[in-house]
Formats: C-alpha cells, structure tokens, sequence
C-alpha cells in the first residue's frame, strides 16, 4: 500500500474520531485561557514529490525525494504555537515550523530534472530547506464551560527552497550525448500561500485532562497557485497545574500545489502522517 493510501485509511480515522468528539457532551471544568504557546516536533512518515520547472505545465518529470535522492521518509520536525484569545468566542493563532533535510545518492535510473538527464550511476547531493508559516482565525460558534467547537479561515503558507548538486554522465537540453559533468547545479524556489477552512474543538474532561480534533481542508485556484491541502489531527494533553502541560496527538498532511510563472511551472505533492508531542503553557 502506498504512502497516499495509508494517508488516506488515516484520514477517514481521523474524521471518525473528531465527529465521535463532537457530538459527546459531559462536564466539568472551563476553558478560558487567554494565551496559549505550544512546543513540540512531529515524528512523521514522509512522501515528497517536486516536478520542477515543468515548461508545459505538466507533471511528466517528477522527482521523488524519498525513492530518486535518497531522503529518510523518517523525518523529526520542531514546530511553536501560539494562539490568543481576542475576545471570549475569537481567537488568532499562528504556528511556525522549519524544516531542512539534505542526502546524498547515487542515482539507479535516469533522473529529468529541467530538461536535463541526469543519467543512472551519477551521485547527487541535495537538500531541501522549507519554512511553513501557519495563520488562522477560529470563531467558537458554540461554547460551554468544558466544550469549544470553532470555525476557523487562515493562510498555509509555504517557502520552499530545492537544490541538487550531480557530478557523472549528464545530458544538457538539446543534446545528443551525454558528457561528465562534475558541478551540475539547479535550484528550484516555490512560495505558495493556500487558503484554508476548517472546524476545530476542545473538550476539557477535568481540569487535568482535555482533548482536541481539528480538521481543515479547501481546494482553490488561484491567478498563479493551484492546489489542495488537508490537514487533520486528534489528541489529548494532560496538565500538571493550571498553566503548564504536555500532549500527544496523531497528524495526517496532505498538499498538493502548482505554482505557475511566466514560462515555468513548479508542482509540489507533500504529505505526512505522524505523531506530535509538545509542551503547552496557558493562562
């Protein structure tokens, strides 16, 4: 069964369990912090896909980070957030998380990247810098003492940086023949910012132990981004005293987007799925 299978087995469960969530209703304590800051990293299961500078717009030359360069699909990312309670049913949170990975290989098959074969028996060294910029509003349009279900609307951004360095047999564009090459650069940016909409709650079983499920989801085309994404996660957090916590939740990330130029197009399909554990602050 392939990664998108398993993302998408992970996402039903997922959904079941945030509508098992949403519809329970028993008691006690409140939630009512006015700031919130969360520190974590998400152990997470990746597939990355990059079609890069596609002059027809087309995904006919995919380069798969994990199966084509090498990279570890075990992957451990640090992430903060922050969210803040404008007024008793708004709120604003935003969440950052960077993200560098780099491997080197030696290539089995014929590599197209930009036109130019890179053939079978070449090394190549790359790495991948992408900083995720996480802003969103949440409305709670239903509120008791211990349950919170909010709508929220917000911007996923992503900056993503690609570069891939060869050495070995490499056939430039237009040529017959290949010939050794032993400083092949290419560099490939994508900046994309992706709408997204989504339902969000927090049930607070005692004042020690709470849970939460969000899950947010929109497909939009844009003047030069084309794209979906879906993101999703379930979890609880226990609290040693009124301000300071920790928490485990499951994650599921899916994205596929086009970012279109003038005479290029990029293509990036992203998804993980994993486990995240934080430290969390409230008051």
């Amino acid at each position: 069964m392939t990664t998108r299978s398993h993302s998408f087995e992970l996402n039903k469960f997922i959904a079941a369990l945030f509508l098992n969530l949403l519809i329970s209703n028993t008691s006690f304590a409140d939630i009512d912090e006015i700031y919130r800051i969360s520190v974590g990293a998400n152990l997470s299961n990746y597939n990355t896909e990059l079609s890069i500078n596609s002059r027809d717009a087309s995904i006919d030359a995919i380069v798969d980070f994990e199966d084509d360069l090498g990279y570890d699909s075990d992957v451990n990312v640090g992430w903060i957030s922050a969210l803040y309670r404008v007024g008793d049913l708004h709120h604003l949170k935003l969440t950052y998380t960077p993200l560098k990975r780099s491997a080197s290989a030696t290539n089995t098959s014929d590599l197209v990247i930009d036109g130019t074969t890179i053939k079978a028996g070449a090394f190549i060294s790359s790495s991948v810098q992408t900083d995720i910029v996480d802003f969103s509003y949440i409305y709670s349009f239903y509120k008791t003492p211990n349950l919170e279900a909010g709508f929220s609307a917000g911007i996923y951004w992503l900056f993503n940086s690609t570069n891939i360095f060869a050495a070995g047999q490499i056939q430039a564009e237009g040529e017959d023949q290949p010939a050794f090459v032993a400083d092949y650069n290419s560099e490939q940016k994508l900046q994309a910012p992706m709408p997204l909409l989504g339902l969000s709650i927090n049930y607070e079983i005692t004042p020690a132990w709470r849970t939460h499920a969000s899950i947010r989801f929109l497909s939009v085309q844009l003047s030069e981004t084309e794209g979906r994404i879906f993101s999703a996660d379930i979890g609880g957090e226990y609290y040693f005293n009124d301000n300071w916590g920790m928490g485990l939740s499951l994650s599921s990330f899916d994205l596929d987007v086009e970012v279109k130029n003038i005479i290029t197009s990029t293509s990036l399909g992203w998804a993980h799925n994993g486990i995240q554990i934080y430290a969390v602050f409230k008051y």
